[in-house]
């Protein structure tokens, strides 16, 4: 077999989603209108022959996958979650981000973040897997793509554009503002110029038809392999994929639980920590909560690991900062409690002015988009958790477009969101004017003053988290989880949140 590395595309995406679905993008792969997928009792009686170290052939199961043959496999217009979901094993960005989410060189050999650019060289031995190698020009076509793509338009909205040197090997990426994780918004897949009805990538696979659609392993990959083929079975929107795994049609299936079922399973599974914060959006700019005291007596009466656990069923983790706990350089970072401190709530409300014994108590709206268990039990168990604080929350259930209608109108006092954050971290939607998820918050000043800050290089990351908990524009609730299912035959699997089928290169039936 050939010596091949594996390296992965990223995913990215940015979705008001849980209580907030405005926007839907993708920086590998998206939550897009899900895939259904007709359910199949076939059985999985495929072999693939491989040959073992003895020289003798082995026969073994064919890793198989599914994939929709009515839309295409072109990472910028794929409207099919199965089709989107295979991005990374058909193409490379110029970085890719490893099980810590942070950027690596893929396609660049090296990568350098200035405050107004990001310069990528390009790989001498880059090429694609027709063999050609890739050009600046290639870089760049796929840039502008994606730029205009709705799966990437918010992973780039930060880069203003591209630019190559004569010797057409060094590119040269404009930032329309700081951003010390640049590097991670060049995880675009690169396709190959003029092939964008049928694409041409340089990642460890190639599509092909035939009669019996697959993967096979490109021969210009470097790294190794487990699977010389994977096979691709059709299921076009109907049933869930999930049957087919069942049923031993396919080998692997991953949701993202952004629908708040989780699907019954009796294969082999793993839990894939997510990019998408679970969030209580604040009016700051309704006198209750214009008040920090206010904000920060709402956010120490949350039990965040309660909410993770009980509410979303231990399917997410809980966020005690505005960046995910998978994220290296948040690993270290000190924030919120995990658990509700209702004598740090009380102390606060007090000091704001409002105390149940004399008669002035805190009462607030919580407005929630209909249509998702993990809402509407998230919902509940807060109101819960703040009536020990003495703070008697109502809850509005109404339908997405009225939802968004009173957010755009700043007719709420608290809503429940979720936002899935692109591969840089951005947090540009929460705490820049016009952003996508920043209802009710004061952009000009506090904790997105301090982001500002940070993202220019005067303070360090802790120190925006110091500034984001005294201010408190909005409340981090958790982190959700996606799911992973596959063959209980099938080792080594894991997955990310930019790349669900993430080091499949040591993945092996047993």
């Amino acid at each position: 077999m050939n010596n091949r590395k594996s390296r992965g595309l990223r995913k990215r995406l940015l979705a008001l989603g849980g209580s907030l679905a405005l926007l839907v993008t993708l920086g590998g792969c998206s939550t897009l209108p899900k895939s259904y997928y007709e359910n199949s009792s076939e059985e999985s009686s495929s072999t693939t022959g491989s040959i073992g170290s003895s020289g003798g052939a082995a026969t073994e199961k064919a890793f198989t996958l599914c994939y929709s043959s009515g839309d295409t496999l072109n990472p910028y217009t794929a409207a099919t979650r199965s089709n989107l979901y295979l991005a990374p094993l058909l193409y490379q960005g110029l970085t890719a981000l490893d099980a810590e989410w942070t950027a690596q060189p893929s396609l660049a050999a090296s990568v350098e973040v200035t405050s107004s650019a990001v310069t990528a060289v390009l790989r001498e031995n880059a090429v694609f897997s027709d063999g050609t190698a890739v050009t600046a020009a290639d870089v760049t076509a796929s840039f502008r793509a994606a730029k205009a793509s709705s799966h990437y338009a918010s992973l780039l909205q930060n880069v203003s554009g591209v630019s190559a040197d004569e010797g057409g090997k060094t590119l040269t990426f404009s930032l329309s503002s700081p951003d010390p994780n640049a590097a991670a918004c060049l995880s675009f897949p690169v396709v190959k110029q003029g092939t964008e009805d049928a694409p041409v990538g340089s990642g460890p696979y190639v599509f092909s038809a035939g009669g019996s659609p697959a993967l096979t392993a490109n021969p210009q990959y470097a790294g190794s392999l487990s699977f010389e083929t994977i096979q691709l079975k059709d299921y076009p929107e109907g049933d869930t994929t999930i049957r087919a795994l069942e049923s031993g049609t396919i080998s692997y299936y991953f949701d993202d639980l952004s629908s708040g079922d989780i699907p019954r399973t009796t294969s082999a599974s793993i839990s894939v920590p997510l990019n998408s914060l679970v969030f209580l959006g604040i009016n700051s700019r309704r006198e209750p909560l214009a008040d920090p005291a206010v904000r920060l007596a709402l956010s120490a009466a949350v039990g965040r690991e309660e909410l993770a656990s009980n509410a979303f069923a231990g399917r997410a983790q809980a966020a005690t900062t505005p960046f995910s706990p998978q994220w290296g350089p948040a690993v270290e970072l000190k924030g919120f409690d995990a658990n509700e401190n209702i004598a740090v709530a009380v102390a606060q409300l007090e000091q704001a002015g409002y105390n149940n014994t004399d008669g002035h108590p805190l009462s607030l709206e919580l407005l929630v988009s209909e249509g998702n268990s993990f809402r509407s039990a998230a919902a509940e168990l807060l109101a819960q958790q703040l009536s020990k604080a003495g703070i008697t929350l109502q809850t509005v259930t109404v339908s997405f477009s009225e939802y968004e209608e009173r957010l755009q109108d700043g007719d709420f006092d608290l809503y429940l969101g979720e936002i899935r954050l692109s591969a840089n971290m951005g947090l540009e939607p929460l705490l820049s004017s016009g952003g996508a998820a920043a209802y009710g918050v004061d952009t000009g000043e506090g904790a997105a003053a301090a982001y500002r800050a940070y993202r220019g290089g005067q303070q360090t990351l802790q120190e925006f988290v110091d500034a984001f908990t005294a201010d408190v524009p909005y409340i981090p609730l958790c982190w959700r989880s996606g799911l992973a299912a596959y063959d209980r035959s099938l080792s080594g699997v894991a997955a990310t949140a930019f790349d669900v089928f993430y080091g499949i290169g040591s993945w092996h039936f047993s």
